[in-house]
């Protein structure tokens, strides 16, 4: 499995995957990264545009706790499954997942752990799918044989 390392650089054929919210907001981290270099849509939650992949792990209408894991890991693992088909419709593209931390938990309140077990629980993972050195490095990301 290949991995990146350091920051996401905006390149012709690099799709910048990031997590967003239903609502398109692209307001903070990785979403206004998205929105500013990668060609995010302000409005839509999820799915290509420009050149970046938005899969939706927080839900900004929901209040309680700050909203912190809003969006259950079931509905996030959908949305996961769907960014694979992408991926795999569009082999002549690398898409970065833009997550990098392991431990701490993102503004969507779930840590990096958590969410490398979601993406594992979706299926097969692309071989166009590249994941930070530091998910690569935490072992759990090795393919199925």
């Amino acid at each position: 499995m290949k991995y990146y390392t350091g920051n996401i650089k905006p390149e012709r054929n690099v799709i910048y995957v990031f997590g967003s919210n239903p609502e398109g907001r692209h307001g903070k981290g990785s979403a206004y990264i998205a929105k500013k270099d990668f060609g995010a849509k302000y409005g839509q939650g999820e799915g290509l545009q420009g050149n970046s992949y938005a899969i939706p792990t927080k839900d900004l209408r929901v209040k309680k706790d700050g909203g912190m894991k809003s969006i259950p890991p079931s509905k996030i693992i959908d949305s996961i499954k769907k960014f694979y088909d992408v991926a795999q419709e569009n082999p002549n593209k690398l898409f970065k997942v833009a997550y990098r931390n392991t431990y701490e938990k993102s503004l969507n309140g779930y840590t990096g752990i958590e969410m490398i077990k979601m993406f594992k629980k979706a299926g097969d993972i692309p071989d166009n799918v590249l994941f930070s050195q530091e998910w690569f490095d935490t072992g759990l990301l090795k393919r199925s044989e």
